[in-house]
Order: structure tokens, then sequence, then C-alpha cells
């Protein structure tokens, strides 16, 4: 077998390993749901490695981590992380149950490193202070240990984002769709952990005009709605959302210089796709852009007419962008 091979055979059985986060010296750390990417399995090997270093014991086996995402029906916290240490002979050491309160999957990763780092840490202390006599021993160590509320917050960006959770996201922003700038609001709210839902009204800010031959002005002011479906990627420094999008645009246009003026409103409905990055400033500020195309629905819009004739004929395709700031809620 060629050197490719081998690699890739090597690869195939660390792929197929049993949620194995942690290897080295006598310590392993692995979870219970591998399916649940928050806190994600590799990211929390790098965060316990760091902090904990190497962990060194005498025989074939050593420690064991794990942890699991837990939800209670009732109580508090409802959502959490079960962590679980057994010691080399498979006894349980310590058993935590970590709150979820909304913080990153980073900072859950670093409350587990900190969990473990303190558990160790004071192993070390013990044995380097052993009691005068057995009398004086504890009889036995206790199997589950209380848990008490954690929280870590780091004074970094990305612990302190709340842009990835299922919590709404509100924005004021400035359009522009053909040189046709606009105004509006935006928002948005998370639906799992991979999609969102957004909705926008916007409206703008100079008005479509055409000048018949006749002397005639046709004027015409737009308002807009847009709805869309979004699949999202969390993407330092922010997150980064694409899907398709609906939208309504209701124009009401006025006539001058006829003999006879009439206000008419029509509907111009399109569909299209939107692409956007949100990136944060604080914890709960965050400005975004975003650029769309879309393209008219022809059965379902509607048509200006003056003298039997179209005027303003909407725009097959329009291509445009927005800048937005806003705050986002935790959840």
């Amino acid at each position: 077998m060629s050197r490719s091979g081998l690699a890739c055979a090597g690869a195939v059985l660390l792929w197929a390993a049993h949620a194995t986060a942690l290897e080295s010296d006598g310590f392993v750390l692995e979870t219970g749901s591998p399916d649940a990417l928050c806190p994600e399995l590799e990211t929390t090997r790098e965060v316990v490695s760091r902090r904990l270093g190497a962990l060194v014991v005498e025989g074939h086996k050593g420690w064991l981590a794990r942890y699991t995402i837990g939800h209670a029906p009732a109580g508090n916290p409802r959502d959490f992380v079960r962590l679980e240490l057994f010691n080399p002979q498979g006894e349980v050491e310590l058993r935590r149950d970590l709150p979820i309160e909304g913080d990153s999957c980073r900072t859950m990763s670093e409350v587990i490193a900190l969990v473990l780092d303190r558990h160790f840490r004071g192993l070390g202390a013990a044995e380097s202070n052993p009691p005068d006599s057995a009398e004086s021993a504890p009889s036995e160590r206790p199997v589950s240990v209380s848990a008490p509320v954690v929280s870590v917050r780091e004074p970094t960006m990305e612990s302190g984002l709340v842009l990835f959770g299922r919590g709404p996201r509100l924005s004021v922003e400035y359009a522009a769709a053909l040189a046709q700038p606009s105004v509006g609001v935006r928002g948005s709210v998370g639906l799992g952990r991979s999609f969102e839902g957004a909705l926008a009204l916007r409206w703008c800010l100079t008005s479509l005009e055409e000048n018949e031959p006749r002397g005639a002005r046709v004027t015409a002011r737009t308002g807009d709605m847009r709805a869309g479906f979004a699949w999202r990627l969390p993407l330092p420094p922010g997150l980064l959302h694409l899907g398709p999008v609906v939208s309504l645009a209701v124009q009401q246009a006025s006539t001058e210089g006829l003999t006879q003026q009439a206000d008419r409103t029509r509907a111009l409905w399109m569909a299209g796709a939107e692409a956007g990055f949100v990136v944060p400033i604080s914890r709960s500020l965050f400005v975004e852009g975003t650029a769309s195309i879309d393209v008219l629905l022809p059965g379902a819009s509607g048509q200006f007419f003056v003298d039997n004739e179209e005027v303003l004929a909407p725009r097959t395709l329009t291509v445009g962008g927005a800048v937005g700031f806003g705050y986002a809620w935790s959840k």
C-alpha cells in the first residue's frame, strides 16, 4: 500500500473513533452528545489542553472526562452541560451541571476547562498536604459534587457575541437599489442553530418620475416589504447569512399636466436571493451589510397607464445593497 493510501486509512480510523476529543498523557476528553455543536468538541479540546497541559499517570489507563448537553422540562436551569470526570479506576470523581445562559460556545469550553483545572489543582494540593493520621483522613471522596452557577465572561468580542443565539436582532438600515435610496428597519430571529428568518420594511427617499411627450409628468412613491429565510454560518469576526427572499413594493403614482388628474396604486412582487454579513461592535451592538438580487414576477405585478400607454415600467432585474446598525437580544 502506498503512503497516501496508508494516510487515508489512518484518517478514516480516526474519524470512526467514538467522540474522543483529547488524549494525551493519561487524559481523555469526550462528549456524550456529538451532534450538539455547542460547545464544539475540537474547540473544547484545544481550550482544555492549553489550560491543563500534560497529565501523567501510572499504568495504562488514565482519566476520562465527558460532557453532555442536557435539557430540563421544568426548573432552573432549563439548558445545561453535564460534566463528569472518571478516575483511572472508572469511578466518578466529579459531576457538575453547568448552566447555559446565552454565552458563546467558546465560553462554555472555557468553563469546562476551568472546572477540570480546579479539580486537578485541588488533588495536587491534597496530595502535597497529607493528613497526620488515618483517623483524620476522609473516609471516602464524594461521588457527586453540587454545581454552583459558573459564569465566565472573557473581555473578548467572541465570548460577548450574542448574534449566534436564537434571540432577535433589530436594526435601522440605509439601502439603495439601482440608485434609488431608501431607509427602513430590519428584524431577524434565529430558527434553530443554522437558520434564521428576516423581515424588512423600507421607504424610498426619492420618487420615480417620467415625462410624457404631451407635457404630462408621472411621479410615484414606493414602500417596500421584504421577507427572507436564510442559512447562517459563524464566520469570524461575524456571522454570514444567505438565502432566498421575496419582496412586495407598493407604489402610489400621481399625474401632472393632464386634463384629468389621477392617482393610481400598484403592487410589484419580486423574488430573489440575499446575502449579508453581521459584525459585532460590542456584546449586543452590531453593524450589518447586505447585497441582494431580485427578479420581477410579471404575472403578479401591476402596471401604470396614461392614455393607454404604459408609464414607469418596472425593471425586470434589480440589484441592491444595504448597511445597517442594530441591537441583538440574547436568548
